[in-house]
């Protein structure tokens, strides 16, 4: 053997490329065979091969199965049982293994063995968690169960060396055993990184107060959009020092008012990155303008009462200028309209001007978006690093748009890192080709176009002059009735047919 493969880096680099060969989900290890099979090639191998393969865990089935067999057994429609504790002898060839699980993650192997909803009870009766997966550093709690009554058994996972925890809610929600798990996250888990808890059912039927003071180190917050928090527990969070990404849902008596009497000047002062489900508007603006954060760069909200001109543009001014992300939808009801007064103009949008980092601009469905050439010119122009730029009226919108072909072109000129354009626009009108003296060296990475529903007359016209300036689109997308949506394919037929004769000319 060469001497350098007993250089414990280099043969971890080796592990890692047998590893990954042939990895198509970069959340799964699927080169289990090849990484098993390196493991029996010699003992210097094995140790660090075993600890890939079992580093990270999607199921809790492959370590049951360690145990001798008379331990277990699998039922009818592939469920496992434990049958009885393993005795204290019995437990070797686990520990081998399970000693260098550090995660349980998604995604769940679904077409793996499923375990009962008792084995896990019976499996630590004798041994608790952590002393079974001591290397343990990351939970995601629903890959071992999501039944009520072994939901209190997240606790006796938390560890000083956890860093990450997910758990799902059960669907029989006990109040005292959920609170008794948060309560002990201070004390028992420290150090804990990331948390995102999650339900799989509508709002609970109680308000979850997450009591932060005691996780210094939280980063990451997420909280399912079926899950109610307090104002208090915002004000908790906010005054974390190292919290980056929040994501959590406001409900309809969240009150916003507690926030703004009781904030100080240091609220949020690390946060990059926010998601928010509200019930309105008004909500979002509350808590983006407590961030003191210089670093606010993504922020995503979706609310369900319908906001007008002067609540959109009163959130829109408190986002502040360093942006480079920014998703605003509102989520249709069937009392959603298109008309006044949610129709929104150009100066409804004008603070975003001053974002001039902004990389992602996307409005869903707040009404009806009467622009014109001249804001998306404006936009292009403050905009210079935009990558994504999609602004959606609702579908039944009546107004025809005053955007017309010009503005692609000014997006093309002025965006050279554009990559999707989803706009609809007034495609009667076509400029004249060649366009005077510009450049379309900024267009090169522009391959999706959604146009809606845009209204057009002379599809091999609006062919040539998306080929012009758009000379790289590789999908055309269309939300129109039959008839308009034929035109639009005919227009795409038709650039294809264009590029191809360019690609033989070789100009």
């Amino acid at each position: 053997m060469h001497r350098s493969l007993l250089i414990d880096e280099i043969l971890s680099l080796i592990i890692q490329f047998v590893a990954a060969d042939g990895q198509q989900d970069l959340k799964r290890l699927e080169n289990t065979s090849g990484l098993a099979r390196l493991a029996r090639t010699c003992r210097c191998f094995m140790e660090c091969a075993l600890d890939t393969l079992w580093g990270t865990q999607h199921s809790l089935s492959p370590l049951i199965m360690c145990l001798p067999r008379g331990t277990w057994e699998i039922h009818s429609s592939n469920l496992l049982y434990l049958t009885r504790p393993p005795t204290e002898s019995e437990w070797a060839r686990f520990d081998v293994y399970s000693r260098r699980v550090k995660s349980f993650s998604y995604p769940k192997q679904t077409k793996m063995i499923r375990l009962h909803e008792d084995t896990l009870p019976l499996l630590f009766a004798e041994r608790p968690p952590q002393s079974l997966f001591p290397s343990l550093s990351s939970l995601d709690f629903s890959i071992l169960s999501c039944s009520s009554p072994n939901f209190a058994l997240i606790r006796d996972f938390l560890s000083p060396k956890l860093i990450n925890l997910a758990f799902t809610l059960p669907r029989k929600m006990c109040p005292q055993g959920i609170c008794g798990v948060l309560e002990d996250l201070p004390r028992k888990a420290a150090h804990l990184e990331s948390l995102t808890i999650t339900s799989f059912f509508p709002v609970a039927p109680f308000e979850l107060n997450i009591s932060t003071y005691g996780l210094p180190d939280l980063r990451r917050l997420v909280v399912s959009s079926s899950i109610r928090i307090s104002a208090q527990s915002v004000l908790n969070i906010a005054s974390l020092r190292h919290v980056r990404e929040l994501a959590l849902n406001l409900h309809a008596d969240f009150d916003a008012d507690v926030l703004r009497d009781r904030a100080n000047n240091s609220t949020f002062p690390a946060l990059q990155y926010l998601s928010l489900t509200a019930h309105d508007l008004p909500q979002c603006t509350s808590i983006i303008s407590l961030i003191s954060s210089p670093q606010l760069e993504d922020v995503s909200v979706s609310y369900d009462v319908q906001a007008q001109s002067s609540v959109i543009t009163s959130f829109l001014s408190s986002v502040g200028t360093s942006i480079r992300s920014i998703s605003l939808r509102h989520n249709m009801r069937t009392n959603t309209i298109a008309d006044i007064p949610f129709v929104f103009y150009p100066s409804t949008f004008a603070p975003l001007f001053a974002c001039r980092n902004l990389r992602t601009i996307q409005v869903y469905n707040l009404g009806t978006l009467d622009l014109d050439d001249e804001f998306i010119i404006a936009a292009a122009k403050a905009w210079s690093k935009l990558e994504d730029i999609r602004l959606c009226s609702l579908p039944w919108s009546s107004i025809i748009p005053s955007i017309s072909l010009n503005a692609l072109t000014a997006l093309t000129q002025y965006c050279p890192q554009l990559t999707r354009v989803h706009l609809s626009l007034d495609a009667r009108e076509i400029p004249e080709l060649p366009i005077g003296g510009l450049s379309m060296a900024g267009a090169q990475f522009l391959e999706v176009l959604n146009i809606r529903d845009s209204i057009i007359e002379h599809t091999e016209l609006v062919a040539h002059f998306l080929r012009a300036t758009i000379p790289n689109m590789k999908t055309l997308y269309i939300e129109a009735h039959p008839e308009l949506r034929d035109k639009w394919m005919e227009v795409k037929a038709y650039y294809d047919r264009l590029s191809v004769v360019h690609m033989k000319s070789g100009s």
